[in-house]
């Protein structure tokens, strides 16, 4: 039976790192084998929840375990002349770290990024992030509601043995960049419209309006977000607010599925590329960078690094 990253479903720590980095020309597989290696063993000897996530071009290289319809994150446009868009800056490897001391983490994530730099990758972008109040994104409203209960993520996220790629999980990864100065400016009545929740308890709309963030990505056996109906191609969220020493705030999202269509099918609806109109929400936020990851099993990781 294979096993999953357990860091996927770890309770986080208080503090998180997100490291992206791809090959140069001349990148040492090996050496990058070696630092990851490295990188999880330090990581378990001290505590610190790792996902390890592969790109791709990078798992395609590691080991013949490819799971079925793995494709890379191209920026998402909508079609309504707006020009929002979910940028894709596709990456080779993704570094996601937790703990409750940012020191710890801090320095875990140096360490390798220094190993995998010296083998001829380059950090394209890094994220450090937070849990702010209790799991608050930076909008005030709280963000992982719509995750079904823990004892069922596992089924949701986890491709099942007997299949390609089993025990592994698919990754998006996206850095939301939030205009809170506009969102703050309405009333709460009309966030709660355009979020589909309330803002207090994360309560749902009995009445979803056609543009808010719910009915965009609340899947469902039939029309999206229509309660009578039993969800479908559920995801187990990640999610935590950054904030930047510029001002730029926002929502580091990470959710993970045992398949990719999911994320793609939810970024069609919410840039109105499927027939319904835009997400509200992409009127405030909307990412400036995105990728695809895959996390393998812990087996298919030990063997593929040895």
């Amino acid at each position: 039976m294979a096993t999953c990253q357990p860091a996927i479903f770890n309770e986080m720590g208080k503090y998180q790192w997100y490291v992206h980095l791809s090959r140069g020309d001349g990148a040492d597989l090996g050496g990058i084998k070696s630092a990851i290696s490295d990188c999880r063993s330090n990581c378990d000897a001290q505590g610190i929840n790792l996902v390890v996530g592969l790109g791709p071009t990078l798992l395609a290289d590691l080991t013949d375990d490819v799971p079925d319809d793995f494709q890379p994150y191209h920026t998402v446009e909508s079609i309504d002349g707006s020009g929002r868009e979910a940028k894709g800056t596709q990456e080779e490897l993704l570094l996601w770290m937790t703990h409750d001391e940012k020191d710890i983490v801090w320095k875990a994530q140096w360490d390798a990024r220094m190993a995998l730099i010296a083998s001829g990758m380059s950090v394209a972008r890094e994220t450090p992030t937070f849990i702010y109040g209790e799991s608050l994104d930076m909008t005030g409203f709280i963000d992982g509601t719509g995750n079904p209960e823990d004892e069922d993520q596992p089924a949701v996220a986890i491709i099942p043995d007997g299949e390609a790629g089993a025990g592994g999980s698919f990754i998006i990864a996206q850095r939301w960049v939030h205009d809170l100065v506009a969102w703050e400016k309405q009333d709460v009545a009309t966030q709660e419209v355009n979020f589909g929740r309330t803002k207090a308890d994360s309560t749902r709309l009995d009445e979803q309006a056609p543009h808010s963030h719910l009915s965009h990505v609340e899947l469902r056996d039939g029309e999206t977000a229509d309660a009578s109906k039993p969800k479908r191609d559920e995801i187990a969220r990640r999610s935590t607010p950054y904030a930047f020493h510029d001002g730029t705030v926002g929502l580091y999202f990470m959710a993970f599925c045992k398949t990719q269509a999911p994320f793609r099918e939810r970024m069609d609806a919410m840039y109105g590329r499927n027939g319904q109109v835009r997400d509200m929400l992409t009127d405030f936020s909307n990412p400036a960078s995105g990728s695809y990851y895959f996390a393998p099993s812990v087996e298919c990781l030990d063997s593929s690094l040895a």
